[in-house]
């Protein structure tokens, strides 16, 4: 019985958090309120509270969701990278855009400016993801320097955050520039992958 009862829950959880989801794209983050989540997840206000106490845990559940998928998708690829470190590190990344790019762009400019206000206790959530994604890029990068393929010059962690945050810089002009392409964006990161590993990789032996 217990477990039904938190196979419910859990059901409850991500309804709220698909039908949150919906609306922050449809209408913006700010414009909803805890009221229309509640009703279109079929829950009372009060409900939806005992799950979620503000609006922003609401988005973050979102966002943490999708940033575990990128973290499950991306530990196949530690498991059994491709040989080539460029190669390895852009197929990691592509994984990390394809779930990025599932959010709306209007939901991306209101994580983004909700993140970063003031006012907001969303920017320490969202630097545990970001490092997330650094521990499992790190490890990435780990792998082939210990194959020797990364410059021995070259720290891990450092290069993760470049490889990161470049990943970043891209990703927010594709928000911010509502005519470009997702195919744009992959290219993009793609490109400047190879351009930061002209830096990276070990000399030829």
């Amino acid at each position: 019985m217990t477990g039904l009862r938190e196979r419910k829950k859990q059901q409850t959880r991500d309804r709220i958090v698909e039908q949150a989801g919906r609306l922050f794209a449809t209408q913006g983050f700010q414009a909803t309120t805890m009221e229309e989540i509640a009703a279109a997840a079929g829950v009372s206000p009060g409900t939806l509270y005992n799950y979620y106490g503000t609006k922003n845990t609401v988005l973050l559940a979102d966002l943490g969701s999708r940033v575990a998928d990128m973290t499950q998708s991306g530990a196949a690829v530690l498991s059994d990278p491709p040989g080539d470190i460029i190669e390895a590190v852009q197929t990691l990344a592509g994984l990390y855009l394809d779930r990025f790019v599932s959010f709306e762009r209007e939901l991306l400019r209101e994580l983004f400016a909700a993140g970063f206000s003031p006012a907001s206790d969303l920017l320490p959530e969202l630097i545990r993801l970001d490092e997330l994604l650094l521990d499992q890029l790190g490890s990435l990068l780990s792998h082939f320097a210990a194959s020797g393929d990364l410059d021995p010059d070259v720290e891990v962690g450092e290069a993760a955050i470049a490889i990161y945050s470049l990943l970043i810089t891209q990703l927010i002009m594709y928000i911010a520039m509502e005519d470009m392409p997702e195919n744009k964006l992959r290219r993009a990161v793609a490109r400047h992958i190879e351009i930061v590993f002209a830096g990276l990789r070990a000399p030829e032996r």
